[in-house]
């Protein structure tokens, strides 16, 4: 054969064919193509925002803790900060000075100062207070105050305004302002910053020791182990103890090898299977009606000659070439998306990284969803495809001749109306039907999970955890007092302004339904070689049955505890966090406490553990060490050991009662109060976000779901349209086919509810569930009747409008027309 034929066979053999009918394949099928590639968009994006999210979180956080200190070693001389500074291990050190806080208002007021220059400084850079506002203090009347605190004492936030102070010791002290610093939201603390002048001959801040602030060489590549096991090793070294070592968690957290960064890992992987699920069910269900109304095309395309092969490869090819389209529109959606929600946060390194993880994903789930609706289309003869018409029927099995047929007797016909017309439509392709109310399903499930998070959570239980869960203010005594008096709260106690005249006062006020009081005795404790200050409670006799029930170790005989001196331990966990050991049974503790009139101190045995959350949760008690109710009242002469007064009234006059509380306590200087409405506002804050970021990422799900919903009903009716000429040919009307259209809609979305409500439903209550026992005693199962009947007419209404639409546009075309 001469090189001219060859190359003339050559020329004919196009291997572009089968790109090229995929290709006008895409073009022609307009509404198919704007389903899958919304739906790719919406994979795309969602995913983007979802893990750009994430991961900008730790890129800020990383960039955050680049400005801060790893580690504060407190109780430190001047000494201890220069041996910190020669160690090879650290990498910057900074002296500070905190003075006693005071109370002022709710809010809690303390003196700080820093070194002016650190003791080493490696080309590192600490954030510690930077002014917005003019300049740090240099000189010893020179301070620095946060724009919030200067609205909380009402004087204009610039420098020069002259601002004074009473301290703890009753001093007052008057102060130039030098500068303002930024402080978000309404904080609880508020530092003072003087000068390091100020520090070293101040009256507040000269006797003060030193905390340590110091960054670690190489902090940023050890795991989480690692580095406490260093910064441990180093105040070991610098005879710093445990308890006076303060890791920052912020910077901690950013380290592998946390329980809190693999949570975070399986949430984001399980959120983002969850989607790419949802995609595949989509994508699925879209091609699958693509290619069973093609099904006489691909017929076609077998008699001339295509293969099994390149039928199954002309699927994918559209599926990719639709990619091509969704994907980049998706990450350009997600990527703007996630940089105005995170821009702190944002890195092209991160956006290029994910971008291309997403990329991959996407893409095999579309191969995914497409590989049955391929095969399917290669698995057609071209004999079967010619008389394909869209119907699933189910094969009889041959009834024997001896056996009379079951409809012998009965009357061969039914009625026909335009719904029972629509349940017949439905019946015809079981598996197109039942793919899309499995896809409405799961987004339905999961708006109700978002639905019954935000209905579940009581937002007044969870502001009534610790003391409020009894009432609506809580009388405390005054910690200014107790931080200034020689022994602490034991000195207010000793007069202790929470007695029967209070009470009485209190109680006479209308509206006061109930009081509670809480006791507690200041001690100091020393086991194992190490010591620190906590408090002391009691329990009675007929409590004993009750607290053994929270035991983790040991037992409670209540005569052997009062003959015995022994005690109950609790927060055993915490122990072990900050000081490394924690109580067993048979330990000896001693503590010491004043009396009243003497200092005392005597040993005693654990005679228990007890579980910290059942117990808190039963006593409302937060003391480490309990003890039978005779010998803590024996250890402290008897005295009026109250610390709290928890006032519940009667909510509808709780603005009246507030007030004459506040009347009231004008005459204790020695208390403080506190109320629920207060702490409810900052919960309502913080559940707000949350919720919306919840109702949003379900939003998302369900309109994936609604995509496929639409895209079926469309499908139905454009596929349809000659069996609707030749309906309305024979009698049917325009309204009565409106109907029949309609009713097949809202049958779809009729099981999608029974879907959404069985499982929803059961899916809340067990999120629930998991909720309350991992502690969240503030939420409750309550059904969402609102938003599950939003979410019923929503999408009993979609439907019914897209049916409107599509009918509007065939009476545009004239019946003779449709039919041919």
């Amino acid at each position: 054969m001469s090189r001219s034929v060859k190359g003339k066979i050559a020329g004919n053999n196009n291997g572009k064919t089968v790109w090229e009918l995929a290709v006008n394949s895409v073009k022609s099928s307009r509404l198919r193509n704007f389903f899958i590639i919304v739906t790719i968009t919406l994979s795309v994006s969602l995913l983007m925002v979802m893990s750009l999210f994430y991961a900008s979180m730790n890129t800020e956080r990383s960039r955050q803790v680049a400005e801060m200190q790893h580690v504060v070693y407190y109780g430190l001389d001047r000494e201890q900060i220069q041996e910190f500074a020669q160690d090879k291990r650290t990498e910057f050190v900074l002296g500070m000075k905190r003075g006693q806080s005071m109370e002022v208002d709710g809010k809690m007021v303390q003196p700080v100062c820093y070194d002016s220059k650190p003791a080493k400084d490696e080309g590192v850079h600490i954030k510690t207070v930077t002014p917005v506002k003019g300049h740090e203090p240099q000189k010893a009347d020179e301070v620095m105050l946060s724009d919030a605190h200067c609205r909380a004492l009402d004087i204009e936030d610039k420098p020069g305004e002259k601002v004074s102070f009473t301290f703890l010791d009753g001093t007052t002290e008057e102060f130039v302002i030098s500068g303002i610093y930024h402080v978000d939201g309404n904080p609880k603390l508020f530092s003072i910053i003087l000068s390091q002048t100020y520090g070293e001959s101040g009256s507040q801040l000269k006797d003060m020791t030193y905390d340590g602030i110091v960054r670690i060489h190489g902090a940023d590549k050890m795991n989480q182990s690692g580095f406490l096991d260093t910064i441990r090793a180093m105040g070991s070294d610098y005879k710093v103890e445990r308890k006076n070592i303060n890791e920052n968690n912020y910077f901690l957290n950013t380290l592998p090898g946390g329980d809190m960064e693999r949570q975070q890992n399986i949430m984001v992987i399980c959120v983002a299977i969850g989607i790419l699920f949802v995609s595949v069910l989509v994508i699925y269900s879209v091609f699958y009606l693509a290619v069973v109304g093609r099904i006489q095309q691909f017929g076609q395309l077998r008699t001339i000659g295509m293969t099994k092969k390149q039928i199954r490869r002309m699927v994918r090819y559209e599926g990719l070439v639709l990619c091509s389209v969704g994907i980049p529109a998706g990450l350009l959606i997600g990527s703007t998306v996630s940089y105005f929600i995170k821009p702190a946060g944002w890195s092209w390194k991160n956006t290029l990284l994910i971008g291309a993880c997403v990329v991959v994903a996407d893409i095999i789930t579309v191969l995914l969803s497409i590989r049955k609706p391929a095969l399917i289309a290669s698995s057609i003869s071209p004999v079967e495809a010619s008389k394909f018409s869209g119907v699933e029927e189910k094969r009889k099995k041959k009834q024997s001749q001896t056996v009379k047929p079951r409809t012998a007797g009965k009357k061969l016909y039914r009625k026909i109306t335009p719904v029972s017309m629509a349940s017949m439509n439905r019946s015809r392709n079981k598996k197109k039907t039942v793919l899309t109310m499995v896809s409405l399903g799961i987004g339905g499930v999961l708006y109700m999970l978002a639905a019954f998070f935000t209905i579940a959570t009581d937002l007044e239980e969870y502001a009534r955890q610790g003391s409020y869960k009894y009432g609506e203010f809580v009388i405390n005594l005054s910690y200014n007092l107790a931080e200034t008096a020689d022994h602490g709260y034991t000195d207010i106690q000793m007069n202790n302004p929470i007695n029967e005249d209070l009470m009485q006062k209190v109680q006479a006020i209308d509206g006061v339904e109930k009081i509670r009081i809480g006791q507690k005795a200041s001690t100091k404790w020393e086991a194992k070689g190490d010591n620190d200050e906590d408090s002391m409670a009691s329990f009675t006799r007929e409590e004993t049955d009750k607290l053994s029930t929270m035991l983790e170790e040991g037992s409670i005989d209540y005569d052997t505890m009062l003959k015995g001196d022994s005690v109950l331990i609790q927060y055993n966990e915490v122990q072990q966090e900050v000081f490394g050991w924690g109580y067993q049974v048979g330990d000896k503790v001693k503590l010491s406490w004043y009396d009243g009139q003497t200092e005392k101190e005597k040993e005693f045995t654990v005679a228990g553990i007890l579980n910290t959350n059942d117990y808190v949760n039963y006593s409302n008690n937060f003391s480490a060490f309990i003890l039978p109710e005779e010998i803590l009242a024996e250890m402290t002469n008897g005295m009026n050991l109250n610390h709290e007064m928890i006032v519940k009234v009667d909510q509808t006059k709780e603005s009246e009662v507030e007030k004459q509380l506040d009347a009231v306590l004008e005459d204790y200087p020695a208390l403080t109060m506190g109320t629920l409405r207060e702490i409810a506002a900052e919960g309502e804050s913080s559940f707000a976000i949350l919720n919306s970021v919840m109702i949003g990422l379900s939003i998302f799900i369900v309109a994936f779901s609604i995509l496929n919903m639409l895209n079926t009903i469309i499908t139905n009716i454009l596929t349809r349209k000659r069996e609707f000429a030749m309906l309305q040919s024979v009698g049917m009307t325009t309204k009565q086919l409106f109907h029949m259209i309609q009713a097949e809609g809202l049958m779809l979305t009729a099981g999608n509810l029974v879907i959404t409500l069985i499982l929803g439903t059961a899916a809340g209550y067990a999120m629930v569930r998991i909720m309350q026992y991992f502690g969240a005693d503030y939420m409750h199962f309550h059904f969402p009747w609102l938003m599950f009947f939003g979410y019923a007419v929503f999408t009993a209404i979609v439907p019914v409008i897209v049916s409107s639409v599509m009918l509007r546009g065939f009476r545009k075309e004239a019946l003779v027309d449709r039919l041919r």
